[in-house]
């Protein structure tokens, strides 16, 4: 076991109160609290490196929100699967960009690597959110919620499918 050593601070109350709040399983004082979240701060900071470990954070960030959806949409038998969709994915973004930041030596073939992990990881959630727009009555708590943004989405289909359809027949 490490050696310990005693340190003495003073905190407001308010922040003493929230440390008195925190719920950890084996932490029940004050200082086991503390040290509870001391351990999990240099957790995230090893994890940081680590996609698998920073998704496992991502996901437990974002977990009592996901829980509170499923709380509620149990209760009003009601269920979005946009809000499903962003659940899912934007940890996986989140986990990309927060275990990945670009270093100074980083050379273009890395940055590449990054680049089509996001590619891949936003256009699956895209994909999944279009996917909603294809029928008259998508599974949303708002049945309009995809129309004011599906204009401008199939005005840039259209474009892109314009522009893809000339350099197929000139080149």
């Amino acid at each position: 076991m490490a050696q310990m050593q005693t340190i003495s601070i003073r905190i407001p109350d308010d922040d003493f109160q929230w440390l008195l709040s925190v719920a950890a399983e084996k932490a029940k004082t004050p200082s086991e609290k503390l040290r509870y979240l001391l351990s999990r701060a240099r957790e995230q900071e090893a994890g940081r490196g680590d996609y698998r470990r920073c998704a496992t954070w991502m996901r437990e960030l974002a977990q009592p929100f996901a829980d509170g959806v499923g709380d509620v949409e149990r209760q009003h038998k009601i269920h979005s699967d946009l809000v499903a969709a962003a659940c899912e994915h934007v940890p996986q973004i989140m986990s990309t960009l927060v275990s990945e930041p670009p270093a100074a030596e980083s050379d273009g073939r890395k940055m590449r690597e990054v680049e089509a992990q996001l590619a891949q990881q936003c256009f699956r959630l895209l994909t999944a959110v279009l996917r909603m727009g294809v029928t008259a009555s998508p599974a949303t708590y708002d049945k309009q919620v995809l129309d004011a943004h599906l204009e401008d989405i199939i005005e840039i289909v259209t474009i892109i499918s314009t522009r893809k359809n000339k350099e197929v027949s000139n080149g």
